[in-house]
């Protein structure tokens, strides 16, 4: 059985403008775990690496991330690791047409927008095939039909970057749509997927069996968007026979998704974020929705601040109600320009059209009333 390591979706050289104030950090964590491919290759005793597009996150990277890049896969093949890769659409070749074979020098590269003839290497564990191809729709519109399996023993292993159905850049001009019945028919032990940014098993795609396809996922976030694990995929492969995939973590902080946070009960900011550290690992980037009713009027910042104390980044969604009903209530009776203010931030709030609107105009009077002192 060949143990294959599979990564895609890098994206090296991101700005990572998200990551706000570690963007920097960000971008040097992401090229220190790739760096350590050689390593994880070694731990894993794969017999070979394939790389399945957006390695770079456009197609001329600073000269730095080139010079990481090409120096990791330089130390895979002294190992004794093949490389094979296929460009993605954010490095595609019609951007850059060498970065492929500068920065990845030595792997084997896929240039054709069709399928050609298998690279063959022989492992300890028998004969490998890799077949792959750089999408360009202008070039090859339907792609997947020029794929045949040689006639050879070994495992025979498929490298694509695009989207399926219910992947985000499905239908994308820039992007290679892989219907699934196309991918199914596909004469492959195993189909090395890249694109679609979550891991994917064979199982979760709902085509059968002895479906072979796999999403790696990115290796590491690269927006706040993308919580959970991430990393990267080794895949065992033989012939005829369904693969068996497992997902690592490429060791990069990933984003925890914090079960919603009631404020309701805390005195002050202050408050709330030392609840929130207490309840968080130090080691992720969390984000947090805020929701409750709280005693005084929320500053939201204040909060963010405290806990970039500690993480570095944090995202925060602020689902409160404006503060304590029957505090608003009070100070709408007052007679005092806060008690306008309420009245009016009141009467906004109740002819709002939605819950987002709603939301929006109980922030207004929330910052109105905090700018006049009120507590």
């Amino acid at each position: 059985m060949i143990r294959l390591l599979h990564v895609a979706d890098v994206h090296l050289g991101a700005a990572y403008s998200g990551f706000q104030p570690i963007a920097e950090l960000r971008r040097e964590e992401v090229l220190d775990a790739f760096r350590r491919l050689p390593e994880l290759a070694e731990e894993a005793e794969v017999h070979a690496v394939v790389m399945c597009g957006d390695i770079f996150d456009g197609p001329r990277p600073p000269n730095k991330v080139v010079a990481v890049a090409r120096e990791a896969v330089r130390r895979l093949q002294e190992a004794g690791y093949p490389v094979f890769a296929v460009p993605g659409n954010h490095d595609a070749l019609a951007l850059n047409s060498t970065l492929y074979e500068e920065a990845l020098a030595g792997a084997h590269v896929f240039r054709e927008p069709t399928f050609g003839s298998p690279a063959t290497v022989e492992t300890t564990a028998g004969p490998l095939h890799v077949y792959g191809l750089a999408h360009d729709r202008a070039r090859a519109p339907d792609p997947l039909g020029s794929h045949q399996r040689i006639e050879a023993s070994g495992a025979h292993v498929v490298l694509l970057h695009g989207a399926v159905p219910d992947a985000p850049h499905w239908g994308e001009p820039s992007s290679l749509s892989l219907p699934l019945e196309r991918l199914s028919g596909l004469d492959a032990d195993y189909i090395a997927l890249g694109d679609y940014h979550r891991f994917r098993p064979p199982a979760e795609f709902g085509a059968g069996e002895d479906f072979s396809g796999c999403y790696a996922g990115s290796f590491a976030a690269v927006d706040l968007g993308e919580d959970g694990p991430r990393g990267y995929v080794i895949a065992e492969v033989e012939a005829r026979t369904p693969p068996r995939v497992r997902h690592a973590r490429s060791g990069v902080r990933e984003l925890l998704r914090v079960a919603d946070f009631d404020v309701s009960a805390c005195a002050d900011e202050l408050a709330v974020a030392d609840a929130l550290r207490e309840r968080i690992p130090e080691s992720v980037i969390p984000l947090v929705r805020l929701t409750g009713e709280p005693s005084f009027p929320l500053e939201v910042e204040k909060i963010r601040l405290q806990l970039e104390e500690r993480f570095g980044c944090v995202r925060l969604e602020d689902r409160t109600r404006f503060f304590a009903s029957t505090r608003l209530a009070e100070i709408a009776q007052e007679r005092t320009i806060a008690g306008h203010v309420a009245r009016l931030g009141l009467r906004r709030v109740e002819e709002a059209e939605g819950a987002e609107e709603r939301r929006e105009r109980e922030r207004a009077l929330r910052i109105a009333l905090r700018s006049l002192g009120v507590s």
